[in-house]
């Protein structure tokens, strides 16, 4: 009897231990690999706590210089705020993380001004590149000098950028020649082939819609292969952008204010100030 109660408190002792392991061994499987495999993450996300909480693995993941809680389960994660008997656990992790959330904001701004001083090293060592990748211009009167506008027909930044681009135009006596650079997604390809296999105009171009199924055409294809060849080389994925002529200078985004201060139309003084933030000289 002794032998056999002995026995099976072992076996009890076992399983109970396991138990134990096994509700405390909720992080165990949560690596950078397995939470990309339930949700895209950007490239350089990284993992700056992985901690048990209760029946989740609760992780904060660094992205872009901004701190994200998920909390993992065995088979799926959640993304969002996690209380326990009205206590904010997340908000509690996240504030205990404020030196980290620093120092991640702080690399993510170096990081991108190296990228951006980048990216404008590169427009002036292959400004000459461009000019082949001009599909259409939109061009008043006789221009002194032009600028290179890099768009997708399906980004309504681009849309919002093209009329304040005219404007400045005229003013500087400018010419806008349009590099299209279809970068968000199949619609925006499919409205590439559309303008340029019909050899649309600035003018269509800029109110074109996609009007149904689209036929490819080798010259689009080409058109399109070499932007995207050239760009990529960059790691440009993004529009619209603005570039001089000569590539001294380059706007990211559709900021018509800093486009006006490169051409001496707005002062630093008027662009910081108040209003629309581009007073004229």
């Amino acid at each position: 009897m002794r032998i056999r109660f002995a026995l099976t408190t072992g076996i009890f002792t076992i399983l109970f231990m396991t138990a134990q392991v096994l509700a405390g061994d909720v992080c165990t499987h949560v690596t950078l690999e397995w939470i990309s495999s339930q949700v895209p993450l950007s490239p350089g996300a990284k993992i700056v706590l992985k901690q048990d909480q209760g029946d989740f693995c609760e992780v904060v993941l660094a992205i872009d210089g901004k701190l994200a809680p998920i909390y993992a389960g065995k088979d799926s994660l959640v993304a969002g705020r996690l209380f326990k008997q009205r206590i904010p656990v997340t908000r509690q992790t996240i504030d205990s993380l404020s030196d980290v959330a620093e120092q991640e904001r702080e690399n993510a701004e170096e990081k991108e001004a190296l990228a951006v001083e980048k990216r404008k090293v590169f427009f002036k060592t292959n400004i000459d590149a461009l000019a082949p990748l001009v599909s259409m211009s939109f061009q008043p009167g006789q221009p002194k000098d032009f600028l290179y506008v890099i768009t997708d027909p399906n980004c309504s930044h681009c849309k919002e950028l093209l009329p304040k681009l005219e404007e400045v135009a005229f003013e500087a006596k400018l010419a806008l020649r349009m590099i299209i650079y279809p970068v968000l997604g199949p619609k925006s390809r499919d409205m590439a082939l559309q303008a340029l296999c019909n050899d649309y105009s600035y003018e269509v171009y800029k109110e074109m819609a996609l009007t149904g199924a689209v036929t490819a055409c080798e010259k689009a294809d080409d058109l399109i292969g070499e932007t995207e060849s050239l760009l990529r080389s960059a790691d440009i994925s993004f529009v619209p952008l603005v570039v001089a002529s000569d590539g001294s200078w380059v706007v990211e985004g559709n900021d018509i204010c800093q486009v006006r201060t490169h051409l001496g139309l707005t002062s630093d003084e008027d662009e910081n100030g108040s209003g629309n933030g581009c007073g004229s000289k």
